[in-house]
């Protein structure tokens, strides 16, 4: 069951309205003025205002749902954008260009240095909050503070490599800008320090329900262990500095045996609470998450599970899984799927991982109480009577985070959490480092203890690059759609194996009931060289002339 929350009060996960907030945190102080008549001394001499502050750079630091995960994936092997919300078409089609970052694309870098600007006036003012507040509260806001700047740069550092590193507050006296690029070292000790600095500052779990999604320390080494990561993986460590993978293991260690909250793996694909992990809000495998409400329409971010859910439901299709993620489930035996495979051919959603059933959604399987019909014909298919231009391309569809129990035809939002951070993902940073390391008894012993608590599949027996390849495979079925793949095929070094053409498959129904099978390409898709960063936009480069481009733009 879900914990009541009071979704109106609780933040740092919560997208709610900046007035909302304010209702609800400062009603006295908005008793006294109208809103638009706070000065300066006003807010920073007033810790509830601050918090207000405070709150605003989570909502737009801290993505989600399209911007955090599904967007990756559908410029990777993972999904395809049926509605191309987040411009990845210019992606994976090999068109981007300095000059096509538009709005809803995932490049962000305005949006990001937006979000540092604010840490850095916070930062700049918090000193003024000493005298007026309780210490403890301006201590955890700039704790807080610190988490999201580290938060903000790593997502300006994963998208483009080093970059500017600015901790001055420019304001409209300044008449030149010319921060130049740090380098992705320097970027990352950068975010190291701040990291640092949170983990000092910030409590290990908050007292109060109503602050959970608020930064923790566990958030800030979870964070720290995903950089680390990065750092130690082939493509940034051209080296293979051991010493790099010794921090990224040491960095996954400090959150596995972290004492000040209770992280423990939750929900089993084997016994159906697979899902758990998304839907029970703030549950033990949770180390950061943001919640959006359920008492306001947040489209594609509380609308989650009728976007993913497929027409003939209703449904939007929005995020189509492509044929390549289908098929990278294991049978449950823990051997590969094969189309050579005849018995694997004649039925190949039968006897697979069973985690495939809680993430996929495919043809005949039950769903909101009935089969699915995505083959020719039925009512999830492209010639459906119902919204046919919603259907998914590929036949198949997210099922994992869909909450079946909402009922978006009488009301199409409802709450939902976006996992940011989680215990899986951290077991899978150390294993990798671990393995890394020549220590493939600890990566194994890691391994299987995540197959078997979060789907109840057999345990691997392999060493040196077959494990690493094993960790690899693990990595790609755990945490897809969840925003990594993206990142971990580029820090591997490869990158192009997520480009080629994004298939499908065309479902035929017989008339005694089978189903027959054939693949068909749903996009056509381009790799350059170039993505292996994003592109810093032109506007961007020509309001700093000490800004470079990344290597093959023009």
């Amino acid at each position: 069951m879900k914990p009541q929350i009071n979704h109106k009060t609780l933040f740092a996960g919560i997208a709610l309205a900046t007035g909302m907030l304010l209702v609800s945190s400062c009603k006295d102080v908005l008793d006294l003025k109208p809103l638009n008549a706070y000065s300066e001394s006003d807010v920073w001499t007033d810790p509830n205002l601050v918090q207000v502050y405070v709150n605003g750079i989570y909502d737009q630091t801290v993505m989600a749902y399209k911007d955090g995960g599904f967007g990756w994936g559908a410029q990777t092997d993972e999904l395809y954008g049926n509605f191309n919300w987040t411009n990845e078409n210019s992606y994976v089609q090999g068109e981007a260009t300095a000059d096509n970052q538009t709005a809803s694309s995932l490049n962000r870098w305005g949006d990001l240095y937006a979000s540092v600007r604010k840490c850095n006036v916070f930062l700049s003012n918090a000193g003024r909050l000493d005298t007026v507040a309780n210490g403890q509260v301006v201590r955890t806001m700039r704790g807080e503070v610190h988490f999201l700047r580290a938060l903000a740069y790593f997502e300006l550092l994963k998208r483009f490599g080093g970059v500017p590193l600015i901790t001055k507050v420019y304001d409209v006296n300044d008449k030149d800008f010319n921060e130049k690029r740090a380098t992705w070292t320097e970027t990352q000790n950068f975010i190291l320090a701040d990291i640092e600095q949170a983990t000092k500052l910030l409590p290990a779990a908050y007292a109060n329900d109503l602050d959970k999604g608020r930064a923790t320390i566990g958030a800030a080494l979870a964070l720290k262990s995903r950089l680390l990561l990065y750092a130690a993986s082939p493509y940034f460590n051209t080296s293979g500095d051991k010493k790099l993978w010794q921090l990224a293991k040491e960095a996954a260690k400090a959150v596995i045996d972290f004492k000040g909250a209770s992280y423990a793996l939750y929900g089993n694909a084997g016994n159906g609470t697979y899902n758990k992990t998304y839907l029970d809000f703030f549950n033990p495998e949770v180390i950061f998450a943001r919640v959006y409400s359920g008492l306001a329409r947040a489209d594609r971010y509380n609308t989650v599970s009728r976007d993913l859910s497929p027409n003939g439901y209703e449904g939007y299709s929005a995020y189509n899984v492509v044929q390549q993620m289908v098929d990278a489930f294991e049978m449950s035996d823990g051997t590969p799927f094969s189309w050579t495979n005849p018995v694997h051919a004649k039925s190949p959603y039968a006897n697979r991982d069973p985690r495939f059933y809680a993430t996929i959604l495919a043809n005949n399987q039950l769903f909101k109480g009935r089969t699915t019909q995505f083959f020719e014909g039925g009512d999830d298919s492209p010639q459906s009577p119902y919204s046919p231009w919603n259907a998914s391309k590929t036949r198949y569809v997210i099922r994992k985070m869909v909450d079946e129990s909402v009922d978006w035809q009488k009301q199409d939002y409802a709450a939902s959490q976006w996992v940011g951070f989680r215990l899986s993902e951290i077991y899978l940073n150390y294993m990798e480092a671990c393995a890394a390391l020549g220590e493939d008894g600890e990566a194994l012993t890691y391994l299987n203890k995540l197959r078997a608590q979060k789907a109840g599949m057999p345990a691997v027996i392999a060493s040196g690059q077959a494990l690493m390849d094993k960790i690899r495979q693990e990595r790609r079925i755990e945490l897809c759609f969840e925003g990594h793949r993206y990142f971990d095929i580029r820090r591997w070094g490869i990158a192009e194996t997520g480009s080629k053409d994004a298939l499908g498959v065309i479902i035929t129904k017989q008339a005694d009931g089978t189903f027959t099978y054939q693949s068909s390409t749903v996009q056509k898709r381009t790799w350059i060289p170039a993505l292996y960063f994003y592109p810093i936009p032109r506007t961007e480069l020509q309001r700093n002339p000490a800004l470079t481009q990344n290597p093959n733009y023009n």
